[in-house]
């Protein structure tokens, strides 16, 4: 039944797929986001706010991918944008790229391994030390398809990455995004990137995610993607009423590096290549929902295609959210190192 789902959808979004590629006059991503950074200007400006007042935007996984797409749009819209990225390094590169593809200054290299408690827990304090409050985060990055590996921490690396480190930025941040609404009069905004495949599972199997017995390349990744609409439509409840707005969409099939460790017949990577959607069009939701006016007041919502759809039935379902949230908060505690240990380490 699994195999039977997993080739109707994919087989409906490459259809997609084709007919934008067949037919490109019909949808330009470049004069989408254009519009959306316009309307986004607009709105401050009949707003009476000053569009060069100093706003935050946080996107993981900047350095490539839709995550570069949309930090560039972020920075053009007059975002400080922050570029969290795996390592310095690669923080350093995209800032570089980005100046000189957009001229502006406004893009802030930081180091973020969501695969290291201690990684977030740094990232969150230096946030917390330079800026009042964030507008927007993006919770962009993750990994797919891996080996099995696990994270600094120990635990399975596409569920610790993908869903736990953001479990744990988000939760750390949440005084941050708080402000925003005293700092700027309007709703900070929390954006969850998930996938397709969060809806060719039914449920979180919660021992594929501790027993490396019943680990499967797909089947984690598929159940991290599911965590994370679930953990968005439990951040919109928690939320609710204090000024931060959290959705969650689908990029659609982009052709992107996070498939890297998918192996492929001859010929097949090149055809996904032509096939899959652009790394800017598969951006859009993303940009859309950080900057578009008419949802300034949405949340706990499902988007594909810059458009409201369905999730999957469990994600909605506050019992399911409550126990993974509670299985969540375990595995962290379990798996915390001691104060101290790091620092013997190094």
């Amino acid at each position: 039944m699994r195999f039977l789902v997993i080739v109707f959808l994919s087989f409906w979004e490459s259809i997609y797929c084709l007919l934008h590629r067949l037919v490109p006059g019909e949808y330009n991503a470049e004069e989408r986001i254009n519009k959306y950074i316009r309307e986004h200007r607009r709105t401050l400006e009949e707003g009476g706010n000053d569009a060069k007042e100093v706003r935050i935007a946080i996107v993981t996984g900047a350095n490539g991918g839709i995550g570069f797409e949309t930090a560039k749009a972020l920075g053009r819209a007059g975002f400080t944008t922050i570029l969290a990225c795996r390592s310095s390094k690669r923080a350093q590169q995209a800032q570089h790229q980005l100046k000189k593809i957009t001229g502006h200054d406004g893009f802030v290299p930081m180091e973020l391994d969501l695969a290291s408690f201690r990684s977030i827990d740094l990232f969150a304090l230096e946030m917390k030390r330079l800026y009042k409050n964030v507008n927007v985060l993006v919770c962009n990055a993750g990994v797919a398809f891996m080996h099995y590996d696990t994270t600094f921490d120990g635990l399975e690396s596409q569920f610790g990455t993908n869903y736990i480190g953001h479990y744990l930025l988000v939760q750390k941040l949440v005084p941050l995004l708080q402000a925003t609404l005293a700092e700027h009069e309007t709703n900070a905004r929390v954006i969850v990137a998930s996938s397709i495949a969060a809806g060719m599972i039914r449920n979180i199997e919660y021992k594929r995610i501790t027993d490396v017995w019943r680990f499967s390349r797909f089947g984690n990744y598929a159940t991290s993607k599911l965590a994370l609409v679930m953990f968005s439509n439990m951040m919109a409840r928690t939320l609710a009423g204090s000024g931060v707005n959290v959705n969650a969409f689908h990029p659609g099939l982009v052709a992107t590096g996070l498939y890297r460790h998918v192996s492929a017949l001859p010929g097949v990577d090149a055809l996904h290549h032509w096939l899959w959607l652009d790394q800017a069009t598969g951006a859009t939701t993303a940009i859309f929902l950080a900057l578009a006016p008419k949802l300034k007041n949405i949340t706990g919502c499902y988007f594909a295609r810059e458009q409201k759809t369905a999730m999957p039935p469990i994600a909605n379902d506050c019992f399911a959210q409550d126990n993974l949230q509670e299985f969540t908060d375990k595995l962290i505690a379990a798996n915390i190192h001691p104060p101290g240990l790091m620092e013997s380490i190094n």
